[in-house]
């Protein structure tokens, strides 16, 4: 691996870990085992930093919604689809999930960040648009966001351990349950 990419990966998992405002570029530079000067040298700034450590997940992220925004979201087939493929994404991309998540704040700063932001309200727009009613535009955010959350938290739900192809199994099912259509029970 390049220094240029040990710098990416040590930065998403810095960020992940501490958090944008609590990891220094020196603190990058020591978990990559390079200079300070050295990551200034191949991103310029932090924010530049950020920028291009979440491209890759900004570039799949836009592939999927662009997928889906053509194929539209309203079968079950077409939900089931995007939910296969939006979970393999979040398995994926778990470190820039979390750091774009938890640091709407910095979106003002890091143009990294506002495209993640944009491209989260696109797919609330893909949602709404989509569903056929408010109980389904509900139940698909939820099971999405839900989702998307479980990843955010994953220490504090205990699925931190498991194998990314088993998380990837699982939360695809359950995501699967939770937007199967609603059965009406007789009262």
């Amino acid at each position: 691996m390049s220094h240029h990419d040990e710098i990416l990966v040590t930065a998403l998992e810095r960020f992940a870990l501490q958090g944008i405002a609590a990891t220094s570029i020196q603190d990058i530079a020591s978990h990559a085992g390079t200079s300070k000067a050295n990551v200034l040298y191949h991103f310029g700034s932090k924010e530049n930093l950020i920028s291009e450590a979440l491209s890759p997940s900004l570039k799949d992220l836009e592939a999927l919604l662009l997928q889906a925004e053509t194929e539209g979201l309203a079968t079950a087939q077409a939900q089931a689809s995007f939910v296969s493929l939006f979970v393999s994404f979040l398995v994926t991309h778990r470190l820039a999930l979390h750091t774009v998540v938890t640091h709407p704040y910095s979106a003002e700063t890091v143009p990294g960040l506002a495209a993640a932001h944009r491209l989260m309200g696109r797919m609330a727009e893909l949602v709404t648009t989509s569903s056929t009613g408010e109980y389904d535009r509900l139940r698909f955010g939820v099971a999405v966001s839900g989702a998307t959350y479980a990843l955010v938290s994953a220490g504090i739900l205990g699925v931190q351990q498991l194998e990314p192809d088993d998380l990837q199994a699982l939360l695809t099912d359950v995501l699967t349950s939770m937007l199967q259509p609603r059965v009406e029970v007789a009262s």
